[in-house]
């Protein structure tokens, strides 16, 4: 069991909450929640779910995520934020005409 996971299990039986409890409360499947308990992430959906679930059990726990975030930086997954590049084609399909600068004040202008 991780030390995260011990703290999450910790404060929810401090608060008299089942895992069945918290389940209702989260809406996160009760195998999922006890993955978490256990820091057994590979069961969970992907990083950006395994935080966001952390963060919603924390919370109906009464912790502060941002609290647990800093004190165990190594239970926590990382998201890694990617820059997607995007283009915008003109409703006509032309690629090679420019969008007037102030295309707002053309038209409501």
């Amino acid at each position: 069991m991780s030390e995260l996971g011990q703290e999450l299990k910790t404060a929810r039986e401090q608060k008299g909450l089942s895992l069945d409890d918290l389940q209702k409360t989260t809406k996160i499947q009760k195998r999922y929640l006890e993955a978490i308990e256990k820091g057994d992430y590979n069961q969970l959906p992907g990083e950006f779910y395994t935080r966001a679930f952390i963060k919603s059990y924390a919370e109906s726990v009464d912790l502060d995520f941002k609290s647990l975030r800093e004190q165990y930086p190594s239970d926590m997954p990382k998201i890694e934020r990617q820059h997607i590049e995007t283009r915008v084609t003109p409703p006509d399909g032309s690629e090679n005409e420019q969008a007037p600068k102030n295309f707002a004040a053309m038209q409501y202008g």
